[in-house]
């Protein structure tokens, strides 16, 4: 489920541009630089190096054109999604590609809440309460995907696994993905790759 790989094998050829949001700690910012990539890395707390900038995305002022913008679970907290959408289509020109990694919070139901909360070993009991709370403010899926459609044309699209990347819970992504798959739990986890509207 690792996302450099799936990025690498979506994007143009090296040495293209690629514009990275919310790069965290800078892992796929690496990983396609050592791919011979030209990438600009950015987030309010990037690391140091030459390819990394310490800004907001709503702050970010370098130009275009990008030949990709790529961003993992960063989307959903973007104060104004359409502004920032409207942002990355002007970056990429018509040609460029927009992969995402993304987090679906408000898929939440009560069979995935029983499993997930009994894998951290914490009550399930008034879980959607305490669930909407530290989700508040947080874009639902609808949101991301009303605004993406009406800038992008969608080129692939998946659910996946999530829950597997939380520390504090015992979760496997294969078990994950085969719970999913049979109906009994909601995958969480999207990965969607569109290109600009004309």
């Amino acid at each position: 489920m690792d996302f450099a790989p799936f990025v690498l094998a979506r994007l143009p050829p090296p040495p293209a541009r690629v514009l990275e949001v919310g790069c965290g700690s800078g892992e796929l910012a690496r990983a396609l630089s050592a791919a011979r990539y030209e990438v600009t890395a950015i987030d309010p707390n990037a690391p140091e190096g030459e390819q990394f900038r310490r800004v907001s995305f709503e702050d970010f002022g370098e130009p275009g054109p990008f030949d990709a913008v790529v961003a993992s679970r960063s989307l959903h907290h973007i104060h104004d999604l359409g502004a920032a959408l409207d942002k990355v289509r002007q970056l990429l020109g018509g040609e460029g590609v927009l992969v995402l990694d993304e987090f679906a919070w408000d898929r939440m139901d009560d069979a995935t809440a029983e499993w997930y909360y009994t894998r951290r070993n914490e009550p399930v009991e008034g879980w959607r309460e305490r669930w909407n709370e530290e989700h508040d403010g947080l874009h639902t899926y609808d949101a991301m995907r009303g605004e993406l459609d009406e800038r992008f044309r969608e080129r692939s699209f998946a659910w996946l696994p999530y829950f597997y990347r939380d520390t504090d819970a015992d979760i496997d992504v294969t078990e994950e993905r085969l719970l999913i798959d049979k109906g009994a739990i909601r995958a969480t986890g999207f990965r969607y790759i569109g290109e600009p509207l004309a």
